[in-house]
């Protein structure tokens, strides 16, 4: 099972969790309690997106890098190598997220547009 499959799942179980005390909280008509359980389940969904994203970063790395690897070894000219030879001076870890993604998806696509939106509200949650 991938990991994302598994954090999935738990987040399923989670958020049931989180459900279930915004029910109880609907049925007593406790204002306070059900708004409560409502922030907390939500700190509990950026929690889990947070963790989902951090796990597709390391994805992105590791293709980043094997790419890289790829690209240092071919015989392209030196205008298509040249990138390549720059991203070489430094760990894979240190290059913009984004930039990484620009070399792994078309810039003008959506999967390029899909996860920068991602990102930017990964940004939003962890830098407030």
């Amino acid at each position: 099972m991938s990991v994302f499959l598994e954090i999935a799942d738990y987040y399923a179980v989670a958020d049931a969790a989180f459900a279930a005390v915004e029910q109880q909280a609907f049925q007593n008509d406790e204002d306070t309690a059900f708004d409560q359980a409502g922030v907390a389940r939500q700190h509990n969904d950026q929690a889990y997106f947070l963790y989902l994203f951090s796990r597709f970063e390391a994805a992105v790395n590791t293709a980043s890098q094997t790419l890289l690897a790829q690209q240092r070894a071919s015989t392209v000219t030196w205008s298509e190598r040249r990138i390549w030879q720059a991203w070489a001076r430094v760990q894979v870890r240190e290059i913009a997220f984004l930039s990484k993604v620009e070399v792994l998806t078309d810039k003008g696509g959506q999967d390029y547009a899909t996860i920068k939106n991602y990102y930017e509200g990964r940004n939003t949650i962890a830098h407030g």
